[in-house]
């Protein structure tokens, strides 16, 4: 090839790279006026969520998973030792089933002895009745011997005055006298009969009086019975509780998502509340953008984001700006800077950008890694 030749081509390739740096500059510049960009990113999470056993402290008997594992809802990712509160249910179950069948048994006690003061009642009242009603028809037997007796003790002295004066036969005067000690002795008969009646009638209303003490006995188990529902309730409540922390030394996850962080490994001894394992839910993964304020125009709530992830470059993300924060990230320094004295410098301030994902494996991000954005501009 002759060296005219030669200085063709390499014209032609330097026109050509000419060509192509112009055109890659067209495009840079056309995409900056359109797109704000910046690798001042974060993927960040709204939600951090700590695990911990609630009501529940020992020693840890297992931790499943550990940091980066995925984790599904209603998972068991770690086990305290259940031994202490399983006992504790035992010891509960077992006191509650000796209330249940003590306070049955008073139960059937209070309905036997409340039948047999029932019968005890109904028998006194009836023999009460009953002897009175007898003693009643007694007095007036009484009564009438008692007339008949004064009647036959005027014939008796009667008859005497008529017999001394020979004006009757001795034998008038023997059926009157005869009839008389007849009469009297029926008289003390019913009179004695009439003594153990009332008596039987004392001892009627003793075994009522009996009865009716009783009474006040069933009163006092039904108070008893009361007392021990109250117990059963409470041993009821007890179990219930005892039951309810059993189940906390499982600790289960409450949403899909990742562990970020492991705070403790089998054997360690924890508390209620201490954080054993820190989640991250992917659905609340979010990107934060440190845009430069001069980068700022056309960038509104709703703008389409182009996402790369420094970790995994090969995948594609795209978000929309969700939020624009009121102040600039310096203003929440930690060390804000001083301008009281008079010295100032100018420095680009970055205004903090909350972008949520809409497209992509979000699903494999973590938070803290890093990246590029660009945000369509409106």
């Amino acid at each position: 090839m002759s060296l005219k030749k030669q200085k063709k081509l390499g014209l032609l390739i330097i026109l050509a790279l000419i060509v192509v740096l112009v055109i890659w500059l067209a495009v840079f510049i056309h995409h900056r006026l359109h797109y704000a960009v910046t690798n001042a990113v974060f993927v960040e999470t709204d939600q951090l969520v700590h695990l911990s056993f609630s009501l529940v402290s020992g020693r840890l008997e297992e931790v499943r998973k550990d940091e980066g594992d995925p984790v599904q809802k209603g998972e068991v990712v770690a086990l305290l030792d259940r031994s202490p509160y399983l006992k504790k249910v035992q010891r509960l179950e077992g006191q509650l089933l000796a209330a249940k069948k003590e306070r049955q048994a008073l139960a059937i006690a209070i309905e036997r002895l409340r039948e047999e003061v029932a019968l005890s009642e109904a028998k006194a009242k009836h023999q009460i009745e009953s002897v009175s009603a007898k003693r009643q028809a007694l007095l007036k037997k009484i009564a009438a011997l008692e007339a008949q007796i004064q009647q036959l003790e005027r014939d008796h002295k009667r008859y005497r005055d008529l017999w001394a004066k020979k004006l009757i036969p001795k034998r008038k005067f023997e059926e009157v006298a005869t009839r008389l000690a007849e009469s009297t002795r029926q008289k003390e008969a019913l009179q004695a009969e009439a003594q153990a009646l009332l008596a039987a009638q004392r001892a009627a209303r003793a075994d009522l009086e009996l009865a009716q003490a009783k009474e006040k006995r069933i009163v006092e188990e039904e108070q008893r019975l009361q007392a021990l529902k109250g117990k059963v309730q409470a041993l009821e409540a007890a179990l219930a509780q005892a039951k309810l922390e059993l189940s906390y030394c499982q600790l289960r996850s409450p949403l899909d998502g990742r562990v970020a962080k492991r705070f403790h490994a089998r054997g360690d001894v924890v508390g209620p509340g201490e954080p054993i394992l820190a989640l991250v839910d992917p659905q609340s993964l979010y990107l934060l953008v440190l845009l430069e304020e001069n980068k700022l125009h056309g960038v509104e709530i709703g703008s389409r984001a182009e996402i790369k992830i420094d970790a995994f470059p090969d995948e594609d993300f795209e978000g929309r700006v969700e939020q624009i924060l009121p102040a600039t990230a310096a203003k929440f320094a930690l060390v804000p800077r001083d301008v009281s004295a008079g010295e100032f410098t100018k420095v680009a301030q970055r205004v903090p950008i909350k972008i949520r994902f809409t497209k992509g494996p979000v699903h494999l991000l973590k938070v803290g890694l890093g990246g590029e954005v660009a945000i369509e501009r409106k």
